[in-house]
């Protein structure tokens, strides 16, 4: 092994090393698998904000503004609930609060999505 990539390596364990004080948490297993599977489901069910927005504004105003308004409010949280789900799939080791509320798709199916911060530590 050469003197560089002895170096390469050691700095890489480090850097391990020094970033897994996160895992420290007792809970850290059940909020990195509560972070991996609602990533997964937003990213694969995004498409649900679709009908749960048009029924949502059709159950606020009427039928014609829900159709309409109802689609494409339901398009741009499909966007925003799709994307959330990448960002904690790429960053699921990471304990971090939801991004999404509520944090499921189906979950609360009558009140509009919000977004969080987007890296902010859980307690």
């Amino acid at each position: 092994m050469s003197r560089s990539t002895r170096t390469i390596f050691l700095s890489a364990a480090a850097a391990l090393l020094m970033s897994s004080a996160p895992m420290a948490s007792e809970n850290y297993g059940r909020d990195v698998g509560m972070k991996l599977g609602s990533g997964l489901s937003n990213l694969a069910l995004g498409w649900i904000e679709f009908p749960k927005n048009i029924i949502n504004t059709t159950n606020e105003t009427n039928v014609t503004f829900g159709l309409s308004g109802g689609f494409l409010k339901g398009g741009l949280h499909m966007l925003g609930r799709t994307a959330s789900g990448v960002i904690d799939l790429l960053t699921f080791p990471l304990p971090t609060q939801p991004i999404t509320k509520p944090n499921f798709v189906w979950q609360d199916f009558g009140v509009e999505t919000q977004y969080g911060p987007i890296f902010q530590m859980k307690d």
